[in-house]
């Protein structure tokens, strides 16, 4: 889906609707939010630049009422299937131009879209979980990183790096250190505060590095800025639900030893049935004394991803006191996002926010292509420049009136992916790749739109 000015109706103002629909309202388009909860209604309000309406987004009555004839885009993201599946089919059937719908619950479509596009009009269905499962799994097996997400067709890619002792970037200023890989470290998070890289700033052993290059030497350069790589040969997860379950096929498939620590004795019993080539553990492993006697210690990589966000966080942090080299967590609720950096964990990922994130890439406008929300609190998108944007022509380094909170990554141009310097100049046609904390990136739309 690809036009100039959308009229978009997102039905739920949870954090996928919200993130859909602050991005969608950033990028120029008319956004309608409807939400059942009243005080979800007033805190969307407050947040989003768009019309908030309190009601039930599978109401006919009510998409008629919001002339859904006219929209261009229905996105059902609340937290029920039901729901998401009936909004989306409705508005089908009242010649919405794109819709979308969030479903969680595999018995519905299991990965046959087709399905939901031929019986109810579905364009796009979106499941959290395999999604974050997906998002995981590419990390697991990009040794030095903890979360890579890639642009330009592929050719260019956003990593994150914890700083070790052996870095040799650790305790030394951006500005002096030596380069013997094209990236651009763009990005770092110290302490949980993300910010833009300068010159002088001096990474400490633990901070979090983002790092642009082209997918050609992405081993490469993660491998140097971590310090020390090693494959992933043995993985434990905790919690063997959909996420679970899901992630221990995907690292069945790189013949990855992995073990599962389900508490539930049913549910054991079903995952050792569903992937027979993994360890299943009937044990509770949240306590480090259930996680020793799993083999955790000497684990390369832990991961919890149970239901629950607290057993998550406290399963992450045993695992990683216990020894485990690498210890993620998924958590899907942002008042616990703060706790993973101060509990020592070294990522985690939210299956919310990557539902938001495949939802506006599949409804990409004309200028967006890409776009990454990341959990240590950077948002990445990836642009065209288009003729008349007031960022045609200018240099890097002059650019600062337009962009002063965000920054370009990388700039891929005639399908060459290239860092930009200093003098850099901006054509049209090329694809940048902008980085900026969360909330900066409205600077992009000034950027990118006409002059005046």
């Amino acid at each position: 889906m690809s036009v100039e000015r959308m009229k978009a109706l997102v039905i739920g103002a949870g954090e996928v609707g919200t993130n859909v629909a602050r991005t969608l309202s950033a990028d120029g388009h008319e956004v309608i939010v409807i939400e059942s909860d009243p005080v979800r209604c007033e805190q969307a309000r407050d947040e989003l630049d768009a019309l908030v309406i309190e009601g039930n987004g599978a109401s006919p009555r009510i998409l008629r009422e919001q002339n859904a004839k006219s929209m261009d885009l229905l996105a059902a993201v609340t937290a029920i299937d039901e729901v998401n599946i009936a909004a989306a089919a409705v508005a089908h059937q009242l010649q919405v131009r794109t819709t979308v719908a969030r479903v969680r619950d595999p018995d519905f479509f299991g990965q046959d879209g087709a399905f939901a596009k031929q019986l109810l009009g579905i364009d796009f269905v979106i499941d959290p979980d395999r999604a974050a499962a997906s998002d995981i799994s590419k990390a697991i097996n990009l040794p030095g990183a903890v979360s890579v997400e890639y642009f330009g067709d592929g050719q260019l890619a956003l990593a994150e790096v914890i700083v070790t002792e052996s870095s040799p970037v650790a305790g030394i200023p951006l500005g002096a250190r030596e380069r013997p890989h094209p990236a651009f470290i763009v990005g770092i998070s110290q302490k949980g505060v993300a910010s833009l890289t300068r010159p002088g700033t001096v990474p400490q052993v633990g901070d979090h590095l983002l790092v642009t290059c082209a997918r050609e030497y992405l081993r490469s350069a993660v491998a140097h800025l971590a310090g020390q790589v090693e494959e992933v040969k043995r993985a434990v997860i905790f919690g063997g639900g959909k996420i679970g379950l899901h992630l221990a096929r995907q690292l069945e498939q790189s013949r990855i030893d992995t073990t599962i620590l389900e508490r539930d004795a049913t549910r054991a019993r079903v995952l050792a049935e569903r992937v027979p080539g993994v360890t299943v553990l009937h044990d509770e492993g949240v306590s480090q004394e259930s996680q020793a006697s799993a083999g955790v210690a000497e684990a390369d990589v832990f991961i919890a991803c149970a239901g629950d966000d607290r057993s998550n966080l406290l399963a992450a942090m045993n695992g990683k006191r216990l020894g485990a080299r690498i210890s993620l967590a998924t958590v899907s609720r942002e008042e616990f996002t703060p706790l993973v950096d101060s509990l020592e964990i070294d990522a985690a990922f939210s299956p919310r926010l990557i539902a938001a994130e495949a939802i506006l890439k599949f409804v990409h406008t004309t200028s967006v292509k890409g776009i990454h929300l990341h959990r240590s609190g950077f948002e990445a998108m990836e642009l065209e420049v288009r003729p008349g944007a007031a960022i045609v022509g200018m240099a890097i380094g002059e650019t600062h009136g337009l962009l002063r909170h965000c920054r370009v990554g990388a700039i891929l141009s005639e399908d060459e992916v290239s860092i930009p310097g200093r003098g850099s100049q901006v054509s049209v046609g090329d694809r940048l790749l902008m980085l900026g904390p969360f909330g900066t990136m409205s600077e992009v739309e000034r950027a990118f739109a006409g002059k005046r």
